[in-house]
């Protein structure tokens, strides 16, 4: 499925941009990244860019994973999304009790094979509690699922519970009172990036796309590492097309 269509179709529904869910689905077809890990959905809206870039390439598949609770929630949910847009059969959407990182324990267990764990996945996005403890041990989980040359992107970059504040209470069953002053102040999925995947041995190729709230890495399993901010550099093209343009232009430049 076009761009375009998937976009008319879904476009309205939150929680990704158009912007974003344009750099999403040029990446996938681009890097023809099909075996997708999605933690944390909400609506489904990524899920279904995500499908119709499969669909495009002709392969692939989502698997997608949420809480079980949220799922009245968040209406439309991603499984009506999915078949509003006839791409249910490229994603499979799993809900969890307790969230996604007893699920990545499920995955390491079915992959693992005489102490070794199978790498599986092409790309994994995580966008769910935003909070160091789960998605700092997600992304070492995730790693031992990637496969080399696999992507892993990280949403709500700039995110603070402090931020949160004035619309709720507690974020995805962390209270925020009960969190210190610099638990709430500081963003924690930037904590993550920087001093978790960005100090790791495996990823090379790391990008913070500033305006879009996202970061992401390439598990190049080499030490040659790459570290670009990049930013809108017109409003005359979306900054999914910007962004990958600008990223072929200076993955060739490495600081050791």
């Amino acid at each position: 499925m076009k761009f375009e269509e998937i976009s008319s179709m879904v476009g309205s529904v939150p929680y990704i941009s158009k912007e974003n869910g344009r750099f999403l689905y040029d990446l996938i077809r681009k890097e023809r990244l099909t075996s997708i890990l999605e933690l944390g959905i909400a609506h489904g809206t990524a899920t279904c860019y995500m499908a119709a870039a499969l669909q495009e390439l002709g392969e692939g598949s989502i698997t997608s994973v949420d809480l079980i609770e949220v799922k009245d929630i968040f209406k439309p949910t991603a499984e009506e999304q999915l078949e509003k847009t006839g791409l249910s059969e490229f994603a499979t959407v799993i809900r969890m009790q307790t969230g996604y990182t007893w699920f990545l324990h499920d995955e390491i267990v079915n992959n693992t094979k005489d102490n070794v764990c199978n790498e599986v996945y092409d790309l994994c996005v995580i966008d769910g509690p935003k909070n160091w403890t789960i998605d700092g041990a997600a992304f070492f989980f995730v790693d031992k699922l990637l496969k080399k040359n696999g992507w892993i992107i990280f949403d709500d970059y700039h995110w603070t519970y402090a931020a949160a504040n004035s619309r709720r209470d507690s974020t995805d069953g962390i209270t925020h009172r009960c969190l210190s002053k610099d638990e709430q102040e500081i963003p924690h999925i930037r904590e993550v990036f920087e001093l978790l995947v960005k100090q790791h041995p495996h990823y090379g190729n790391l990008m913070v796309l500033d305006e879009a709230d996202w970061v992401l890495a390439q598990k190049t399993m080499t030490q040659n590492k790459s570290y670009t901010i990049l930013r809108r550099e017109t409003t005359n093209t979306t900054i999914g097309k910007v962004i990958y343009k600008t990223y072929r232009m200076l993955q060739g430049l490495r600081k050791a």
